[in-house]
């Protein structure tokens, strides 16, 4: 049986070959949020393959279209369509911060092949400094700091793997 494991909650089991990445989340007593009820109808039920991307299902017509509307590139699966052949690490995105508008105008600019990478950096960076809201003085600094480590991965997957398990203190 396929193992997975869940980020930031470092929850792990052995779910049947064949199970959506949402359906083993519910089986390990995860609540994913997920709108659309598992239709590929919506995107609040990403996650961000951190290892085994591989061990899962073929992208279909359905997902690529929802995962492209939302504006989400590799590594970002929806967890209600990707289904496990073997070991997956996934992480889940944390509740997103609210952002002021000039804040978003920072992230909005970036390319959105790794815009919501950045964007879940700099919450972690903001969480980190105890703010609970991104305003420009804010955002300006975090997203050109991470914007730079980011790009200068972005053609590297592995390279930007091992980033993103730096930053979220995940195990190498």
């Amino acid at each position: 049986m396929p193992k997975i494991t869940f980020y930031p909650y470092r929850k792990s089991g052995d779910i049947p070959d064949g199970t959506s990445i949402l359906d083993a989340a519910e089986k390990l007593g995860l609540q994913m949020r997920h709108d659309c009820g598992g239709f590929a109808t919506c995107s609040t039920c990403r996650v961000w393959v951190i290892e085994g991307m591989p061990n899962l299902t073929e992208i279909d017509l359905d997902e690529e279209n929802m995962l492209e509307e939302a504006q989400l590139t590799a590594p970002f699966r929806l967890s209600c369509q990707a289904k496990m052949k073997g070991d997956v690490i996934v992480r889940v995105p944390d509740e997103e911060m609210e952002w002021s508008r000039g804040a978003l105008r920072e992230l909005d600019a970036l390319a959105p092949s790794i815009r919501e990478i950045v964007r879940m950096m700099v919450e972690k960076r903001a969480r980190a400094k105890g703010l609970s809201a991104i305003l420009p003085d804010t955002a300006i600094p975090l997203v050109a700091e991470v914007k730079k480590e980011v790009e200068a991965l972005a053609g590297d997957p592995d390279q930007l793997a091992a980033l993103i398990k730096r930053i979220f203190d995940l195990p190498e």
